[in-house]
């Protein structure tokens, strides 16, 4: 399934975008999408919730947001396809940093086909363990076996940020789960 609609970022920001290989929409979903998908998750807890592309009020207040997919446009061109896969992250307790990595699938080159974009329903603060990401690293090729040994890198990006945000990244980032400090109470 494609979509079609107006592009949101200007030219200064689809060329931030491309040196860096991510963008954050900050609190661009509404509350009350938010706490749908709060609920949805709670009732459906697999890794793979896909099928909740098939809720409207998901497909429209997420995947179709007017910003997010605006900035998909903006960096796909029109007609860009819609994702088919959904994946749920979340975590409980502490757990350490995840491994650096790109995800399977990644292609090294010059163009921008395809993006990851990573919703959060929830606040998520440093403690619960975000998205890290190493701004700039799509460019650098590495095999992902060789990946894995790194710590933390200077200049890597956790992506805390408010319920409702969005991040798009190009597909082939470096990224990894943060090490997660918070109590399995939380999120």
């Amino acid at each position: 399934r494609t979509h079609a609609c107006e592009p949101t970022m200007t030219d200064e920001g689809v060329v931030w975008f491309c040196r860096n290989g991510y963008w954050i929409l900050e609190a661009a979903v509404p509350d009350d999408i938010n706490e749908r998908a709060m609920d949805y998750l709670a009732s459906n807890t697999h890794r793979e919730p896909t099928e909740i592309m098939q809720e409207d009020w998901f497909v429209d207040g997420v995947i179709l947001n007017r910003d997010a997919a605006g900035a998909v446009r903006s960096l796909l061109g029109d007609d860009f396809t819609l994702p088919t896969l959904v994946a749920n992250h979340r975590a409980r307790g502490p757990a350490i940093p995840q491994d650096w990595h790109r995800d399977s699938g990644s292609r090294h080159g010059p163009e921008l086909n395809y993006l990851q974009v990573f919703y959060y329903p929830q606040d998520v603060p440093r403690e619960m363990g975000p998205t890290e990401l190493l701004p700039g690293s799509h460019f650098r090729y590495q095999r992902q076996k060789l990946m894995a040994h790194y710590g933390a890198i200077k200049g890597g990006v956790f992506t805390t940020a408010s319920a409702g945000s969005i991040f798009i990244t190009t597909y082939n980032i470096w990224h990894r789960r943060a090490a997660r400090t918070a109590p399995a109470e939380a999120g």
